[in-house]
This record gives structure tokens, C-alpha cells and sequence, in this order.
């Protein structure tokens, strides 16, 4: 995903950031997650877009890099989307990575996610542009 951008590329942090979980608590936490969705997709407990949802979210929460983990987990829950038969979002990554209204809405969702209300962050994973 990043090339050779950074040396640290795909490894999971070790320092401690304003954001995510505890550092040491991350590879537990991501198995977790894994154990979650596998469970979510054998009780069919939500539709795909809000199972694309809750990991996107999740994912977002465990910051388990030290960069790209917005990029990450929009890429996680692209590749679920893929592989139960819907379309990508579109997520414009330019917007995404600067101070504008689309960001924002982002952003906003994901704080309402935050709170245990997906339906924002459900929607943007509808809208394939």
C-alpha cells in the first residue's frame, strides 16, 4: 500500500498516539475484530454495508499504524464490499486528507459512530459515486 514511502510501513505502532488504543493492545484487538466479522457474517447479524461499516469504524479505533489508517480501513472495508458483491466507495482521497466540508461530514460520521450511531458512516459506504 505504501511502497517504500516509510520504513515502518505495515508494521503495527509502538508508540502511544492522541488517538487508538494502547499500542500493546493492538494485535489483540484486531483479532477481535477479525473474530467479529466472521461471527457478524455466519448470523447474518447486519446487512453488508453496515458490516463494512462497524470494521471501517473499528479498524479506524485500533489505529494500529503509525500513519495511513484512514486509508486503511476505507481500503478493508472496500475489499468486503468487493468480495460480498457490491461496488467500492469511491472514497476521493484528496479530499479526505485536507480541512474541507466533504472531510468534515467524514469525519463527523465517524464521531457519531463513536457514540453507537452508524447510520452517517452507513451511508457514505452506500454511495459509490
Amino acid at each position: 500500500m505504501f511502497g517504500n514511502v516509510w520504513e515502518w510501513a505495515g508494521k503495527f505502532r509502538s508508540a502511544e498516539l492522541s488517538i487508538g488504543i494502547k499500542a500493546y493492545q493492538v494485535p489483540t484487538a484486531l483479532k477481535e475484530l477479525v473474530d467479529d466479522i466472521a461471527y457478524w457474517d455466519k448470523h447474518k447479524t447486519f446487512d453488508i454495508f453496515e458490516t463494512a461499516t462497524r470494521m471501517h469504524h473499528r479498524a479506524v479505533q485500533i489505529h494500529p499504524f503509525q500513519n495511513g489508517n484512514g486509508r486503511w480501513s476505507r481500503m478493508l472495508a472496500n475489499i468486503y464490499l468487493r468480495q460480498n458483491g457490491s461496488m467500492p466507495v469511491k472514497w476521493q482521497e484528496d479530499l479526505l486528507s485536507k480541512e474541507n466540508p466533504k472531510r468534515d461530514e467524514y469525519i463527523e460520521a465517524l464521531q457519531s459512530a463513536d457514540s453507537g450511531d452508524y447510520s452517517s458512516l452507513v451511508e457514505i459506504h452506500k454511495i459509490t459515486y
